[in-house]
């Protein structure tokens, strides 16, 4: 395992969406990330807290929607209240991270970033942290921007893949290879052939880099809003930098990092995680933390089933939730809001939320 520096590491947490998959229990003011849904703590509560095998408080950054703010403050208070960044407007996560890299580039510009999000569930903590401490050597040893790769465990439709080509030399235990291509998400035919062949990963969505890496390569590929990026850096710290977050935010592309730089970017290597890992971005995948029946029904809370198979169950009201007779099927119940549909249309929740009346939402 490579060896880290923590007070030259800090952790960039990506919290400002909304969960909108996990509506009705996800709501504006009582986002996804603040919820507990494989456990007993909020989704962002283990994330932080798995990171401070890799760096200490003062050095775990969140950034959220302003909204939202207030929000997680209250809720992360072992942390230092400035540490929670607020963006103006949600433009995707090439801007969030941009946002981060340039305040934390001001504070060391020999910074090392680790940019994860907020809704992962990782139950071996001491192996993820193996893996990020060698995917930080390897950030620093070899000027690489780092994606962490997740082994396929099955044909994923619903993730990005990417390609490891050729293996990296370099102090750490976590094997890596320099990357050759990123697919978007494949339809089952090609998912099934990446699947079954070797050097393909899920992109996690997990990153780690030298600050003055990420922001090289926001210079080169988003040249577009790179000066106002570069006032950000300027002016950090000072009464000044609110304003200029805001003129960055009011013009840069709404864009993900993958998209924006990492598959454009030369410099780009994989490590293949060492530990379980799972994106919990919908109902299924919650599901798969709750009791599980003899017909394969996941249920939560008071419930009663009868004549039903491969059901997804929350019951999050008080009172009784019946369900008969019925296969494939979701059904969430909160105080206000029901939600009921078939199990593989769990993606199309978000949908259902456009025409929807504000006060449920």
């Amino acid at each position: 395992m490579g060896e880290i520096k923590n007070s030259l590491v800090s952790v960039c947490v990506m919290a400002g969406g909304i969960g909108e998959r996990f509506w009705p229990l996800s709501r504006i003011m009582r986002p996804k990330q603040l919820l507990a849904i494989t456990g007993e703590k909020t989704m962002l509560k283990e994330t932080v807290l798995r990171h401070q095998a890799i760096a200490s408080p003062e050095n775990i950054y969140i950034v959220t929607t302003g909204a939202q703010a207030d929000l997680i403050r209250k809720e992360m208070k072992e942390l230092p209240q400035g540490n929670v960044i607020p963006e103006p407007c949600g433009r995707n996560t090439a801007p969030c991270v941009a946002l981060a890299a340039a305040l934390l580039y001001r504070k060391d510009p020999e910074s090392v970033m680790v940019v994860v999000s907020a809704d992962h569930h990782i139950p071996d903590v001491q192996a993820y942290a193996e893996t990020i401490k060698d995917a930080v050597s390897l950030a620093v040893q070899e000027s690489v921007l780092v994606t962490v790769g997740v082994v396929p465990r099955y044909p994923e439709t619903g993730y990005g893949y990417i390609k490891g080509e050729t293996e990296i030399s370099y102090p750490g235990l976590t094997k890596a290879w320099k990357v050759s291509r990123f697919l978007e998400k494949p339809p089952l035919e090609v998912a099934e052939k990446l699947y079954k062949t070797p050097g393909f990963f899920w992109n996690a969505g997990m990153f780690v880099f030298q600050t003055k890496d990420i922001l090289k390569a926001y210079e080169e590929f988003m040249p577009e809003s790179w000066e106002d990026l570069k006032n950000i850096i300027a002016k950090a710290g000072t009464e000044e930098e609110r304003e200029a977050v805001e003129c960055y935010y009011a013009k840069v592309t709404k864009i993900s990092i993958d998209n924006a730089v990492m598959e454009k970017a030369s410099n780009v290597a994989v490590c293949a995680a060492s530990f379980e890992w799972n994106d919990v971005g919908s109902w299924t995948s919650a599901s798969a933390h709750w009791p599980k029946d003899e017909a394969g029904n996941h249920l939560k809370g008071e419930v009663k089933l009868l004549e039903a198979g491969d059901c997804i169950v929350g019951n999050y009201a008080e009172g009784l939730v019946g369900v008969i007779g019925l296969k494939d099927v979701v059904v969430i119940r909160t105080a206000d809001a029901t939600l009921v549909c078939a199990r593989d249309k769990v993606q199309d929740v978000k949908k259902l939320l456009e025409g929807i009346d504000e006060k449920y939402r």
